[in-house]
């Protein structure tokens, strides 16, 4: 199985290279620190992109509409139990990125992995609590900034129901990233 945590930062590093507005380059450093944050567990380095008060909202049909973490405490706490729970594992293949001076917008397939026990609680059609499986949806993110260059949150739009079956698939152990065994930094 092809996965790549890192592809999401390294999409975002290509265009950082050939952009010369320097406030766009600003926004587009943050953006990647952010998602580099995000693959290799580096949870300091997550929260230094984050603004003193973020507002996250999660515009996925049937997962909280709307809902997300307000609040840097909320943010941490989600983030602290994205590692608890290993939902930490992601891959954004990143096919459209717009910038402008106060947000950035991304588009493509993202890839998470889940442990089958973590799925079962929210309720999703599996067959096996101790397997890993990857949820695989169309997100559009947009990633809003303050003056000093921090995110201020995220908004999340996906294609539908987060855990229709169509999205899930269950992985061979063989094919579970290294990654979704390392804990947080």
């Amino acid at each position: 199985m092809e996965f790549d945590a890192n592809k999401g930062w390294h999409i975002v590093q290509e265009r950082l290279d050939r952009t010369t507005n320097p406030r766009h380059r600003k926004l587009l450093e943050v953006l990647r620190d952010h998602l580099k944050a995000e693959a290799t567990s580096d949870f300091d380095l997550l929260l230094s992109t984050l603004a003193p008060d973020p507002e996250y909202k999660f515009w996925v049909s049937g997962n909280g509409f709307g809902a997300g973490p307000k609040g840097i405490a909320a943010v941490t706490a989600h983030y602290q139990n994205l590692y608890v729970e290993g939902r930490h594992v992601c891959e954004f293949d990143i096919d459209r990125l717009v910038v402008d001076d106060d947000c950035i917008v991304t588009e493509g397939w993202f890839k998470q992995l889940y442990p089958g026990w973590v799925l079962k609680l929210r309720n999703a059609p599996i067959d096996d609590e101790s397997a890993v499986y990857m949820v695989t949806m169309r997100l559009t993110l947009f990633w809003p900034y303050d003056g000093d260059a921090k995110l201020t949150g995220e908004d999340s739009y996906s294609d539908g129901e987060m855990f229709r079956s169509e999205r899930i698939t269950k992985l061979d152990p063989a094919d579970v990233p290294a990654e979704f065994f390392q804990k947080a930094s």
